[in-house]
């Protein structure tokens, strides 16, 4: 999806999931030198590309978003070369790590609850749209952010001033006992699920429609198409704190 809305030719689109997964590896805490070393590189590669890809699209514009930014960089709301850049790794990560965690972490959490995945299963269509709010919540693909303090503020008698740094842990958030009826327990019909997974305020996702919209095919496909998929053996976990997700799942239709 991301690599269709880019642009990106059909050819060339094995080369994004290895530059999002090493760029990222900076988000995490205390990088190693060797993840540092990865995300440069990754991140020097990817520019690179893109940048062929704009001149491309400079002498040929299609109907892709690289081709829209082209547009607007020659209209009143100019972007510079760079602006453009960002703006498609920004794209890239965003729409790569986050959808293809909580579709791994969500299929694990679903064998380990049987019961649930029956259900789903016999009811599909009714029960997806809750099942996805309610994976995403259960198994948070984005643990932390980090925000600064814009104003002095007092949190539960705590004074945190201006210009501080703050975690939010938001895999802590979607587990809140005071918020959620039965926190730790997988409901995939929960109806009251106010999830904070896409962020809040000015920090909520842009992707967050398209995110919800391809994790419900995804999953409403492979539920339809492979009504017998079953676990091989249990994954392990990608080293990262930030970012949780998966090194592989392995299952059989």
């Amino acid at each position: 999806m991301i690599a269709e809305m880019l642009g990106v030719p059909e050819s060339d689109r094995h080369l994004l999931r290895p530059w999002s997964a090493d760029i990222t590896g900076m988000f995490e805490l205390n990088p190693s030198e060797e993840v540092a070393r990865r995300a440069v590189t990754a991140s020097t590669e990817f520019s690179d590309y893109l940048r062929a890809l704009i001149r491309e699209r400079r002498a040929a514009p299609g109907e892709d978003l690289i081709s829209a930014l082209i547009q607007a960089q020659e209209g009143s709301d100019a972007l510079s070369e760079q602006e453009m850049v960002s703006t498609c790794v920004l794209l890239l990560n965003a729409g790569h790590e986050a959808t293809v965690n909580t579709t791994g972490n969500g299929w694990w959490a679903l064998f380990r609850h049987p019961e649930e995945l029956a259900r789903l299963r016999a009811d599909v269509d009714g029960l997806l749209p809750t099942a996805v709010e309610e994976l995403m919540r259960w198994d948070t693909p984005l643990q932390m952010f980090e925000r600064w303090v814009l104003e002095d503020i007092e949190v539960r008698g705590v004074t945190i001033p201006r210009g501080s740094e703050v975690a939010l842990l938001f895999g802590s958030a979607n587990r809140d006992p005071e918020r959620f009826a039965d926190p730790d327990r997988l409901d995939l019909g929960r109806a009251d699920n106010p999830h904070i997974t896409f962020g809040a305020g000015i920090h909520f996702c842009l992707g967050a429609p398209l995110a919800r919209l391809e994790l419900t095919e995804s999953y409403g496909t492979l539920l339809r198409r492979a009504p017998g998929l079953r676990l091989v053996r249990e994954p392990e976990w990608r080293p990262g704190y930030v970012i949780r997700g998966l090194e592989e799942l392995l299952v059989e239709v």
